[in-house]
């Protein structure tokens, strides 16, 4: 049994074990839940979303959409019913601390006439959201913010027209602009170029869910060509768990026993399934049966991987790439720069305490062999991917580390210390 200590409110004490074995259902995945709540937004017809999640960030995404629909709630299962169009009860919105919610909402909020005050709180307050003061007046769409930043003010309707974007710097907005045309009555035979596009299979992941809703959209030649309007069906749809929190398990399995991982989705367009292939590099062990992925350990070797189109694994691979027995790599640092924390600044500060040996140069993070810990008390800087790459890695080591702030988990992944104690 894995000893987990609860000291106060904020701080966690993760105690080393000497393997792990068990099973483990992962929860929904809150990339998947949030998009399939725009879509249930924007469509005029019963929606049924199955498996929804009790994260922060889709809570979050869950009360806008109360705000604007009939919504029945039962265990993790909500029906939307069939509304004529959309009706918001109130015209101011917050998006707590969900950058997805806050990319990919406001687009869609702007397609309606209200005008909408739409805010946040911690962290999401310092992101930098540009894009939308470069974009949203060009669609007609009457748009303030804070310099950049929350809170906006829009007044809509949004009105479609074929634009160039630069896709380096967020798939979630460019999702949320995916979205808000395809719900925008003045669509025609209009067209979103993307530039320098990252994060790519983030946007074939909202092309998925909108298929589900009865809209099929591709993107070629880094163009997605629109010829609407579009009618969104009704739609039943099943969250699928989330590959983004299993990596952190999976890297626990890779370095201390195994685990099996029931109700994943192998053909899952989620970025983050990529992970297997630099499992596969380290050397650990793992194999499909039907909808459970076993992952084991096996050597610990070394990986080279490119994580621009998947940042989020960044946390969970400095952890796995600190046990090697050589150097790591990870690409795509650039990526990391505004999430929660700075989140490649946070990597590196937060795990040498713990014995890490990184570096960062230019857009790649070099991970070195592990050394002893200088620190057992680390913080998560409230991001949530940092406080589960901490407990992680505390499990390989010979005392218990204090993690602060560690309810951030509470943001993708409420139930993870449960889910860690639970294995023997």
């Amino acid at each position: 049994m894995i000893f987990i200590t609860y000291i106060c409110s904020v701080i966690k004490k993760i105690s080393p074990i000497v393997k792990i074995d068990g099973e483990l259902i992962i929860p929904s995945s809150k990339s998947f839940s949030q998009r399939a709540v725009a879509c249930a937004l924007l469509s005029n017809e019963k929606s049924i979303i199955k498996n929804f999640g009790d994260s922060s960030d889709e809570l979050t995404a869950l009360e806008i959409l109360k705000n604007s629909k009939s919504i029945s709630v039962k265990n993790s299962t909500l029906t939307i019913n069939p509304t004529t169009e959309i009706h918001l009860i109130k015209n101011e919105l917050l998006f707590n601390e969900s950058g997805l919610s806050s990319r990919l909402f406001t687009p869609v909020l702007a397609t309606l006439t209200n005008k909408i005050k739409l805010n946040g709180n911690g962290s999401l307050l310092k992101r930098p959201m540009e894009l939308f003061d470069q974009i949203l007046p060009d669609l007609e769409v009457d748009f303030q913010s804070n310099n950049g930043k929350l809170p906006f003010l829009i007044k809509g309707p949004l009105k479609p027209k074929s634009i160039e974007i630069d896709g380096s710097l967020s798939s979630q907005f460019i999702s949320g602009l995916i979205y808000a045309y395809v719900g925008s009555k003045s669509l025609s035979n209009q067209s979103i170029k993307l530039l320098n596009p990252s994060s790519i299979p983030y946007l074939e992941l909202s092309l998925d869910v909108l298929e589900k809703f009865g809209v099929n959209l591709s993107i070629k030649n880094n163009t997605i060509q629109f010829n609407g309007p579009y009618q969104l069906k009704p739609c039943e749809i099943t969250i699928e768990n989330d590959w983004s929190s299993a990596s952190f398990f999976i890297v626990a399995a890779a370095l201390k026993g195994v685990l099996h991982f029931k109700g994943m989705n192998p053909n899952s367009f989620q970025a983050d399934r990529k992970i297997l292939l630099a499992l596969k590099e380290f050397g650990a062990n793992y194999y499909w049966k039907n909808d459970t992925l076993t992952v084991s350990k096996s050597y610990c070797k070394s990986f080279n991987f490119d994580a621009t189109h998947c940042p989020d694994l960044f946390p969970a691979l400095a952890v796995l790439g600190s046990f090697g027995n050589s150097k790591s790599t990870i690409k795509g640092v650039q990526r990391l720069f505004s999430k929660e924390s700075n989140r490649a600044k946070t990597i590196v500060s937060e795990l040498t305490k713990l014995g890490a040996n990184i570096e960062i140069k230019e857009d790649i993070m070099h991970i070195y062999p592990a050394g002893k810990p200088i620190d057992f008390k680390v913080d998560s800087c409230n991001d949530h991917r940092i406080a589960m790459a901490s407990a992680i890695f505390s499990l390989m080591l010979d005392q218990p580390v204090e993690i602060t702030h560690a309810e951030a988990v509470n943001k993708s992944f409420p139930s993870f210390y449960k889910l860690l104690d639970s294995l023997t």
